[in-house]
């Protein structure tokens, strides 16, 4: 039977002077927003401080949830589900330079994105808008390490 597991997945958002840092996939040539997979019993909010430290070398601020979007589609013939939560995240006023040789970091303005390769889709389409939403999102998360029964 295929994998049928559900990707969790915590994304940055990270605005400075009007532009959006994106990350790139070398090989193929898409973008999408910084982070990762959240790992079994890290928080998503640990994940992307954990991402930004691993992939540029620097300790991210995380803020509130931006967007939180589910993208379900096919990789080779292989059904893939993935729940993408992006965070506001503050980084230091330095370079962002990947210590992966198979991403690179970009700035864009958000008129840009119109004509990139970007995924999801429906995380491009709400970056093309703005990034912005018309309600305010929560999100609440809780690690219990130990329960008595």
């Amino acid at each position: 039977m295929a994998d049928r597991s559900i990707e969790f997945i915590a994304r940055g958002l990270a605005v400075r002077g009007g532009r959006v840092l994106l990350c790139k996939n070398v090989k193929h040539g898409y973008y999408f927003l910084p982070g990762g997979h959240v790992e079994f019993g890290e928080t998503a909010q640990a994940a992307i401080i954990r991402e930004m430290k691993e992939e540029a070398g620097v300790i991210a601020k995380c803020e509130e949830v931006a967007l939180v979007a589910e993208h379900i589609f096919e990789r080779v013939k292989r059904p893939c589900h993935e729940v993408n939560v992006v965070f506001h995240v503050e980084l230091p006023d330095e370079a962002i330079d990947s210590r992966e040789s198979k991403i690179a970091f970009e700035w864009a303005d958000f008129a840009q994105i119109t004509d990139l390769d970007f995924r999801p889709g429906c995380i491009k389409a709400w970056l093309i808008a703005g990034g912005r939403i018309s309600k305010p999102i929560s999100w609440v998360s809780e690690r219990v390490l130990h329960v008595e029964h």
